[in-house]
């Protein structure tokens, strides 16, 4: 989940407000969530503005959205009342930091949790003596019955203001507290608004009832189901607490409980997540007969290349035999529709519309053709981070060289470090250069400099970095560059099929990601996204395609016009067969039980097998308190490895750790970062924990094997020594 404001803290004495509008708004409900007695709570009857609350299609649950969203739901002639075009609910303050871990749980996927103001309707009440409005929320008085258009008609008049409002507020009064003309809330009604964190609907709109579920509405639907909810309704939060596994409350992406106050903690069986389901086949060695690995192969770092199943193998066999029977006819007239059918669906995972969606070789060369196409000013300044891959730091550089009087700038990041103090640097480098943009008459903001010639123009920033394998805050990266007027350019190789991604909700510029690493496509393949609004930037492929459309030489004979889409459709004849795996890939994937399935399973199985490798090596796993950094990759520090003498002795070291690597038939990537050895591991179905425990064996017997100068005795030729500097990241720390 991400958030609108600061991401929610993990502190012990920190106390946090929640506005609930659903069965959470009923207070012995959110008592069985929270898992405790919650006589530490306040309770208020409020008020959410500007948002509407609807029906879940096919479900009994509510979902609430801004009034962008509302206009596109609600028939325009539609006349909303008050009580429909603001949200009624219950605020809650006083909640813990695992709280909100239970409550992110208990929402899913389906939320993310934003900050808004609320407006308080009464006072607060504790558990122990609740209003009756708060303990049974059907008794509350509808606010379009507190005399409201009266008010207003009498104001309008100028007459018998006062009367009214008075008899508004007394009457709301007597109602929430039950007895005759209550006066304990000061100021009456209106007790002021507060900031309050809710779960805003982060999903498809279409999934949505057009028709606005009004408060009462909603708990007459609900009010006999309260006293005896399906044991399920509970069972993700309860499972969660019963293993003791709590992600954390920083509301974006994925934590992991990794932390660093539980140092004797071994990875358990049972905080895994998804092994089993009911009508799919079971994750750990049981998948390794989809896959063509090498008998004895111990695959750890499908992160690099990506593995495709033997089935998708099979069907690009099977694909290219078919063009191969009439070349002419699938290369003239069969493509396309496949290459569509692949856009609608990656389109679909990432939250994006498809004529924003087209299909490049890999990400590498998606930023560089976003890069390239760029028409820079004297001035501009590319801000990338340390940890940006090699050669995206590289081509950077490039565009650097090409235009002299632009520069790079980089943020260092030296890991583990919070996603708070990510976003703090990156906000102390954007603010040097650049002001707070304003909307221009476009509607979009551009970059000014604080100074007139030199302003920051674009960030590159890693949805989950290479090496070091951690999650960066994009989401709030992309943030800042709207504040400062910046575009963002997402490096999201590693994203699609290892985490949720929603483009549209982060609404970044530029976003790319592999979809053969995680996605499980043969190689390669990558989705590139581009807003409609940008694509006017985006004038050429690389190389560029027939699809170009020249202003200053038109094709002759005809009124062509230029569409973003075309001009990737066909850059060149290629083996389309890789591109077209990606929806055998999203296929097999929903075949054994989906995205949701295979990304929980992939990271709990790397929070548990981290947790392993740092008590059998008795080193450090590369994480915060929050857990915040691992996804599906677990960065563990190697143990016994002397600091090399200089580079090339870096490379001598590293070139004997992948040998041994190669000699045990396993494989995990070694690298240097922050002046100490990690090595970052791929958690993926087709693995358990016992693979984690012979390479726990195999690679604290490499790394002895080094600590005794064993690899000194072996040379490396320049080539190779190129070759590694290829996996070196933007700045090796």
């Amino acid at each position: 989940m991400s958030s609108e404001s600061e991401p929610v803290g993990t502190g012990k004495d920190q106390r946090y407000s929640f506005f609930f509008y659903g069965t959470l708004c009923v207070p012995a409900v959110l008592t069985r969530v929270l898992g405790r007695k919650c006589d530490d709570l306040t309770f208020q009857d409020a008020l959410l503005p500007n948002y509407t609350r609807h029906r879940v299609k096919d479900e009994s649950y509510p979902a609430i959205v801004g009034r962008e969203q509302t206009n596109i739901l609600a028939p325009r002639e539609d006349i909303l009342t008050s009580e429909e075009v603001n949200v009624r609910g219950t605020l809650v303050k006083g909640l813990k930091y695992q709280d909100v871990n239970a409550l992110d749980i208990y929402e899913g996927i389906e939320y993310t949790r934003d900050k808004v103001s609320v407006q308080a309707l009464s006072s607060p009440s504790d558990i122990s003596s609740l209003a009756k409005a708060i303990s049974n929320p059907t008794s509350r008085v509808s606010l379009d019955n507190l005399e409201a258009e009266k008010t207003v008609n009498q104001l309008k008049s100028g007459t018998g203001v006062q009367e009214a409002t008075g008899q508004a507020k007394e009457k709301y009064l007597d109602a929430m507290q039950g007895g005759e003309n209550s006066k304990d809330v000061e100021g009456g009604i209106d007790v002021g608004t507060t900031e309050a964190w809710t779960y805003i609907w982060s999903d498809a709109i279409d999934k949505l009832d057009a028709k606005i579920w009004s408060f009462e509405d909603y708990m007459r639907a609900k009010e006999s189901t309260w006293k005896d909810l399906p044991e399920d309704y509970f069972t993700d939060v309860e499972r969660q607490r019963a293993i003791g596994n709590e992600p954390g409350a920083a509301g974006e992406g994925h934590t992991s409980s990794v932390g660093t106050d539980d140092l004797d903690a071994d990875g358990e069986e049972s905080r895994i997540i998804g092994r089993t389901e009911e009508g799919f086949p079971d994750f750990g060695k049981d998948m390794l007969k989809y896959w063509a690995f090498d008998e004895n192969y111990v695959n750890l770092n499908h992160g690099s290349y990506g593995s495709p199943p033997k089935i998708i193998v099979e069907k690009m066999h099977k694909l290219s035999a078919q063009i191969e029977s009439n070349p002419d006819k699938f290369m003239r007239r069969l493509w396309l529709p496949l290459l569509n059918k692949v856009r609608q669906e990656v389109s679909s995972m990432i939250g994006a519309r498809q004529e924003e969606v087209v299909i490049v070789p890999n990400t590498t060369h998606g930023v560089n053709t976003i890069l390239n196409n760029f028409e820079w000013a004297d001035g501009d300044i590319i801000v990338v981070y340390s940890t940006t891959y090699g050669a995206v730091g590289q081509m950077v550089k490039c565009i650097c060289d090409k235009n002299p009087n632009i520069r790079m700038e980089i943020v260092n990041d030296v890991f583990p470090c919070s996603h708070q103090e990510i976003v703090k640097q990156s906000e102390e480098l954007l603010s040097k250069y650049n002001e707070v943009a304003k909307p221009n008459y476009t509607g979009l903001s551009k970059a000014t400099g604080i100074k007139t010639d030199e302003r920051i123009r674009c960030v590159i920033v890693d949805a989950i970095a290479s090496n070091p394998g951690v999650i960066y805050p994009w989401e709030e990266i992309v943030k800042l560059c709207k504040k400062y007027g910046i575009m963002s350019i997402v490096d999201a190789a590693h994203a699609i099929g290892q985490v949720e991604v929603d483009v549209k909700r982060a609404d970044c510029d530029f976003w790319v990601s592999n979809c053969h690493k995680w996605l499980h496509s043969h190689r390669g393949g990558a989705v590139m996204y581009v807003p409609i609004r940008n694509q006017y930037l985006m004038r050429s492929t690389f190389p560029t395609s027939a699809g170009y459309e020249s202003t200053r030489y038109p094709t002759q004979g005809m009124d062509r016009q230029w569409t973003f889409i075309e001009q990737f459709q066909w850059t060149g004849t290629t083996d389309w067969t890789p591109f077209m795996s990606i929806t055998d890939a999203i296929e097999f994937r929903r075949s054994i039980g989906g995205e949701k399935r295979i990304m929980q399973y992939c990271h709990t199985l790397a929070v548990q097998g981290g947790k392993r490798l740092r008590k059998k090596w008795g080193t450090e796993i590369m994480d915060t308190p929050k857990g915040e950094l691992t996804a599906a990759m677990t960065n563990v520090r190697l143990p016994h490895i002397p600091d090399p003498k200089n580079l090339e002795d870096l490379f001598k070291q590293l070139r004997y750790f992948e040998d041994r690597c190669f000699d045990e038939n396993t494989f995990v990537a070694a690298y240097r970062h922050g002046g100490k050895w990690w090595a970052r591991f791929s958690a993926q179905v087709w693995n358990d924990l016992s693979d984690f425990d012979y390479a726990a064996k195999v690679i604290e017997k490499i790394c002895l094997e080094i600590k005794d100068e064993k690899y000194i005795v072996k040379d490396i030729a320049k080539d190779i020594v190129e070759e590694e500097k290829r996996e070196l990241p933007t700045v090796d720390s």
